[in-house]
């Protein structure tokens, strides 16, 4: 049966602390890709607050256990419900139990929050600001005639092969990287998204923040890379955005996965047992 799957990607230019002004431009840029017939919108990295709140995140942090408390969550929430779609994000969380803050992906639908992904590998002065997470889930998509597995990885982790590959072995047909990924490495973003589709036979949806933000730590400007783009599982780029505000449609042909993983068969062949122990041997 024939599965294809169409997504936006919303790249966008984000102002720090304005929760409001950032939501209303995402979610009307999102509108613009449902009217497309986009089941799957994609945000980028810490779009609703801004990625330069490093001083301010406690004001900005969601509790994914409290949706009504989050300015973010709850316009997300009914934009799913009004559209019946599927949206990724990445905010700041607030783990109210123990008082501490994640960089944290998540996937929402009509029924509430599909799952959520805590960023374990912090980019610089990131492990001031957050806690590191721990695991590698996978999730289930169910777009009514089929299913899709998706893993979820966040900005500067598009350079660790061994979380895409985790994901891939686990099952995803979609890797998603929302990001606010610096322009002086650019370089790095266009080889690593695609270096992560090829090895794996797999989607990389890989969104970035645009133009430049403030720092509050440095005082000095963070120049994002803009250039989200969609990468087939063969490590061709299908579409990439070229300007501040835009929604990057895509439609994906799932069946492209198998074909690929057959031509180069990475995750059969692979040796996972024989990577665990050289890995240990390092200790």
């Amino acid at each position: 049966m024939e599965q294809k799957l169409k997504v936006s990607l919303i790249q966008m230019h984000s102002i720090p602390q304005n929760v409001e002004g950032n939501l209303a431009l995402a979610l009307n840029l999102a509108q613009k890709g449902v009217e497309n017939g986009s089941k799957l919108i994609v945000f980028s990295e810490l779009f609703d607050s801004g990625y330069c709140v490093e001083l301010e995140d406690y004001k900005y942090a969601s509790d994914f256990e409290n949706f009504k408390d989050s300015k973010t969550l709850q316009p997300l929430l009914k934009f799913c419900q009004q559209h019946k779609v599927y949206v990724v994000g990445c905010i700041i969380e607030r783990d109210s139990k123990h008082n501490t803050f994640y960089d944290t992906a998540f996937i929402l639908n009509q029924k509430g929050l599909v799952g959520k992904y805590r960023k374990i590998y912090l980019w610089g002065d990131e492990s001031r600001r957050f806690c590191r997470g721990e695991d590698y889930p996978v999730f289930s998509l169910d777009f009514g005639g089929f299913k899709v597995k998706v893993g979820l990885q966040i900005c500067y982790e598009i350079g660790f092969s061994e979380g895409a590959r985790i994901l891939a072995l686990k099952g995803a047909d979609i890797l998603i990287f929302p990001s606010a990924f610096g322009r002086a490495r650019l370089y790095a973003w266009n080889l690593a998204s695609r270096a992560r589709a090829l090895e794996n036979g797999a989607f990389v949806l890989a969104i970035n923040q645009s133009k430049s933000q403030n720092s509050q730590f440095t005082h000095q400007k963070i120049h994002f890379a803009a250039n989200s783009q969609v990468i087939n599982p063969q490590g061709k780029v299908l579409a990439r955005a070229r300007k501040s505000n835009e929604v990057l449609m895509c439609e994906l042909d799932l069946g492209e996965c198998t074909k690929q993983r057959k031509a180069i068969p990475y995750l059969q062949d692979i040796d996972v047992s024989l990577q665990i122990k050289a890995l240990q041997s390092l200790d």
